[in-house]
């Protein structure tokens, strides 16, 4: 069963509660009428407590053992029992935990109107000769104080709460038990202090509360001063930060990567579990992630039971006692805090299974050209060596110098041939890692005529300085994907004619791979070297991304300079010569 109301009409309740214990304290409290604003009273007080949130049930036990409760009070009904109830209302007012101002200015102004309500009423009737209020004043006093006071709980009417159903439950019975003694202390002290100086009782109580107020601020500033607190404040909460420590320090553990680096998400979720157990108030722990397929079970089951359903993770705990609303706070967060870097585990793991499939899906595609460089070396080899068999038939000095030809070719061939098979294993052994041997620019051009001196394509060179270093193999890949992507372009029209063109001017070099075919179509040439080709019809389409993606971090760069229906031109630059502005379509 649960006894609640909305959480805007809280404050409502509250000035409900206070009105009704004032009818009841201001008219004979044995009569009948007080009984019925009494009743009244914890009618409200039932609806409105603050000891059970609204995520409990109040159990029938619990719900027979208030009516018990209340009806003793109401059948022996006297103001001692009234003075108790107050001081225990003063209390529990006093131990709420609450954190916006409008909260905490509402619960003040209720625990000063039972306090002045202590004061006046029940001191007055309890300790004095007349034990009848109305005596004490004059009607016009009597009039202000009865309805005057009315006016506190009568403004809670207008105010509304937030919608919030948390938060507004939970009492610290520390803060709520000293309250209360200091209200104890200051009403006997009074009344010791007015007999024994023979002074007035509102004397006597301004006195005494200045004196309570000094102790406890000189008892601060010495503690403040001596023991090293920050603040008055938080020595008064300091037991509340004392229950944090163990939060901190398993925060501190879990935050530190090198802690749980090596690692797997279900032992860096089970690590945080078995860490969480050894808080002294948890008996044990029950889990399960529906994500990673982890469970487990610590400790040892107790009645005392909290529930907890975050994402991906349905937490049981059980405690040595009944769990309040601090520790309930602190290991709710504890578990989001958890559940939260137990994600970014899963992630990480996620990432580097991506990483690695992508790395060797990127040396695979570069590989492929590798292997079609060292297929055109080998035609190239075995259309020397069918030459050099057709010229020994022929025993002329002319057939003997072709073959002393193909000699000289098949030695110069071999060596790189031997580089270029050495630099792929390198990349199978080491993916990812790739160095780029350099080398004249003039002996990478004529490799590359070589290779494709049967392939009808036309070349141009233009170079003033032939002892320009390039990277071989990162030009081999670029000029080698579009060769390639322009000779499958040449089977579905036939009449295409390629031309390649090399220019090195002042050291700014400029290669352009152009043909006089059809345009690129634009949805394909807006993101052609910027992520894989989704609808390529040659190839995996993924060439030109990886040649690309290779040139970032080099001094050239891969763009397409023109296209066009009759040129349709790629072109591989220095970055100078972008700098410079330096005109790459006309060229060639």
């Amino acid at each position: 069963m649960t006894l609640s109301i909305a959480p805007k009409q809280e404050y409502r309740l509250l000035g409900v509660i206070l009105i009704a214990l004032h009818l009841t304290l201001w008219w004979d409290a044995t009569s009948v009428l007080s009984r019925l604003f009494l009743l009244i009273h914890f009618i409200a007080f039932l609806l409105w407590q603050p000891l059970w949130g609204k995520r409990e049930s109040l159990n029938p036990q619990r719900l027979i053992a208030l009516f018990i409760f209340f009806g003793f009070f109401l059948s022996f009904m006297n103001l001692w029992l009234i003075t108790l109830w107050q001081l225990v209302l003063i209390g529990l007012l006093g131990g709420r935990d609450l954190v916006k101002p409008a909260d905490r200015t509402i619960n003040l102004t209720a625990i000063v109107f039972l306090t002045i309500e202590l004061f006046i009423v029940n001191v007055h009737v309890l300790f004095f000769t007349d034990s009848s209020i109305h005596s004490s004043l004059n009607g016009l006093q009597w009039l202000f104080l009865n309805y005057g006071l009315l006016l506190i709980p009568g403004c809670f009417f207008l105010i509304s709460a937030d919608d919030s159903i948390e938060y507004r439950h939970n009492i610290d019975f520390f803060h709520g038990l000293t309250l209360t003694l200091i209200i104890i202390i200051l009403m006997l002290g009074s009344l010791v202090m007015m007999y024994h100086a023979n002074i007035s009782y509102p004397l006597a109580v301004f006195q005494m509360t200045l004196g309570v107020a000094f102790f406890i601020l000189l008892i601060s500033w010495i503690w403040v001063i001596f023991a090293g607190a920050a603040s008055i404040e938080q020595m008064w909460v300091q037991h509340l930060f004392n229950l944090g420590s163990s939060f901190e320090q398993w925060l501190s553990s879990i935050a530190q990567p090198h802690n749980y680096k090596n690692m797997t998400s279900k032992q860096f979720l089970d690590a945080g579990f078995e860490y969480l157990a050894t808080l002294p108030w948890i008996a044990g722990i029950e889990w399960s992630s529906s994500y990673s397929s982890s469970n487990g079970t610590l400790g040892q089951k107790t009645k005392h039971t909290v529930v907890i359903d975050t994402q991906f993770i349905e937490t049981t705990v059980y405690a040595y006692h009944r769990v309040g609303g601090t520790h309930y706070f602190y290991i709710k967060l504890l578990i989001q805090l958890l559940e939260h870097f137990h994600q970014a585990k899963l992630r990480e793991e996620t990432f580097a299974k991506q990483a690695h499939l992508q790395a060797v899906y990127e040396t695979g595609s570069k590989l492929t050209h590798d292997i079609k460089n060292l297929l055109q070396v080998l035609y190239g080899i075995s259309d020397i060596i069918q030459n050099s068999q057709t010229a020994e038939l022929d025993n002329s000095t002319e057939a003997t110098q072709r073959v002393l030809d193909t000699q000289i070719q098949v030695q110069k061939q071999m060596p790189r041939l031997t580089q270029q098979l050495k630099r792929t294993l390198d990349k199978l052994e080491h993916p990812g890692k790739f160095s780029y041997a350099h080398v004249p620019v003039s002996l990478w051009w004529e490799n590359v005529k070589a290779r494709y001196r049967r392939q009808s394509i036309t070349f141009y060179a233009k170079i003033d300085s032939e002892n320009t270093l390039v990277p071989e193999d990162l030009f081999d890949n670029v000029v080698e994907n579009l060769l390639q992507n322009a000779l499958m372009k040449r089977r579905r029209e036939p009449d295409l004619h390629i031309e390649v063109s090399l220019s090195i001017t002042k050291s700014i070099l400029q290669l352009l791979v152009s043909d006089d075919g059809s345009a690129i179509p634009p949805e394909i040439a807006e993101n052609l070297l910027r992520e894989p080709v989704q609808q390529s019809r040659d190839g995996l389409g993924i060439g030109l991304y990886n040649a690309a993606k290779q040139l970032i971090h080099t001094d050239y760069n891969l763009l397409i300079s023109k296209n066009e229906a009759g040129l349709v031109c790629f072109e591989l630059v220095s970055r100078e010569a972008l700098k410079s502005g330096l005109n790459t379509s006309k060229n060639g």
